[in-house]
């Protein structure tokens, strides 16, 4: 079968770019083709991975033939007014344009703006059938728009499948969009991809002088630029343990919480270092920056970096002592984030906000102080300097839940789909 696939993918960051691409690279492996449509490359800087483009053409190299990506090209700013980019004119021209060489059996959209949307209008052009797969924003966010929310009922009404988590919330928002149950597909998820089991490692000198050249496309001050250059410059001749953390930024995610965490810390004199890597628009790392920069005992003690790629995750992960993840007063109670799968499988010792522990699908596997160290509210700065320092100078305690979450992982991986759920649909339709 030859599916058109709109979508996120990388060098855009987050965790839906990275499914988008191992689903597509799963669907070739299954033996069908793939044309894969995004506007990937016309991501601005902040949510954009470094240097990712080498991974991408390997994977395009491996499958010579069988997946095609088409970037929509770069439209000059202003060239009409009101400015906004015209990505969903330029994903349906791009496909209109590559239907003429080869005409899709199966269109797929994942997440619902544009590409969810792009999918519905095509599917209806080209007389094919449709599979709409949402995210935790779109349907917990963007849906709520006045303005949207139509347009996104007849789309997924109109799917020939719906693909949704198993969360009963987001279930029910589908069914009051007008999707039939019979087109509704409660998947499960796939395993973590085999870049969790590789145990590859980080130049982080390499990485650093990367990120110099990086950070000077994000339109930052040039004061400001070289303070962010010196302070990661210093920090690479820390060699404390390490406290980790990787994702979009933001007092919702726990950043300046743990910010002041590591400062009371560091007052203390508890060995310490901070590495990161930062998701944000340039203005709102600019202002978690300059709250880091404010604590003057971090300095030669922290690195920030932009987003990586998804295949050197792992590798962050595991140059760590500990991860923290602290997602708090979330908006999207059905937004189900992979950083504790991925954290378990490295078997780096993983603290979490009591949010997070009790929004997981393995909740009721988690044990404090076991495979897991829990946190009930990060925004409490002295329970989370504690569980940081007992997590950066008991060394047993770390073993002990390396070893534990480790265990857990494995019962974890060894339950979910060997690949991604949009293979199964596939075949029962």
């Amino acid at each position: 079968m030859h599916i058109l696939m709109f979508g996120k993918m990388p060098p855009i960051q987050g965790g839906v770019s990275k499914a988008t691409w191992v689903a597509a690279t799963d669907l070739v492996t299954a033996g069908h083709t793939v044309t894969f449509i995004s506007n990937a490359n016309s991501m601005g800087y902040g949510f954009r991975q470094m240097a990712s483009a080498s991974g991408i053409e390997a994977t395009i190299a491996r499958f010579a033939g069988k997946l095609e990506i088409r970037q929509v090209e770069a439209v000059p700013g202003l060239s009409y007014i009101p400015w906004a980019p015209p990505y969903l004119s330029q994903l349906l021209g791009n496909a209109i344009a590559a239907a003429k060489s080869r005409t899709p059996d199966l269109v797929i959209g994942w997440y619902l703006e544009p590409y969810g949307v792009a999918a519905s209008i095509f599917g209806r052009l080209a007389d094919t059938q449709v599979i709409l797969r949402h995210a935790g924003s779109d349907l917990g966010r963007l849906k709520k728009v006045a303005d949207l929310a139509p347009l996104y009922d007849h789309c997924l009404a109109t799917a020939s499948r719906v693909v949704a988590s198993n969360n009963q919330e987001a279930m029910q928002i589908l069914l009051d969009a007008g999707v039939r149950r019979e087109s509704l597909v409660q998947a499960r998820g796939r395993r973590l991809d085999d870049s969790f089991c590789e145990p590859t490692r980080l130049d982080f000198e390499v990485l650093v002088e990367e990120a110099e050249a990086f950070f000077s496309n994000y339109g930052f001050q040039r004061d400001f630029l070289k303070m962010l250059t010196d302070w990661n410059r210093e920090g690479l001749r820390c060699s404390d343990p390490i406290v980790g953390s990787y994702g979009k930024i933001g007092t919702a995610k726990g950043t300046y919480g743990l910010i002041d965490a590591l400062d009371l810390l560091a007052d203390r004199n508890v060995p310490v270092a901070y590495r990161a890597l930062w998701s944000a628009a340039p203005d709102r790392f600019a202002q978690a920056f300059n709250h880091l920069a404010s604590k003057k005992r971090l300095r030669g003690r922290t690195i920030i970096l932009p987003p990586l790629p998804p295949w050197k995750v792992p590798a962050f992960i595991r140059s760590c002592s500990v991860i923290t993840f602290l997602e708090n007063n979330f908006p999207i109670t059905f937004h189900g984030p992979q950083v504790p799968r991925e954290v378990l499988a490295c078997g780096t010792s993983l603290i979490l906000s009591g949010e997070i522990c009790s929004k997981v699908f393995f909740a009721a596997e988690l044990a404090d102080r076991t495979n897991v160290l829990r946190v009930g509210d990060p925004n409490n700065v002295a329970e989370l300097a504690s569980v940081l320092e007992l997590a950066i100078t008991d060394r047993e305690m770390r073993a002990s839940l390396s070893h534990h979450g480790k265990t857990l992982s494995r019962t974890i991986e060894s339950t979910a789909l060997p690949h991604d759920p949009l293979i199964d649909v596939i075949r029962s339709m």
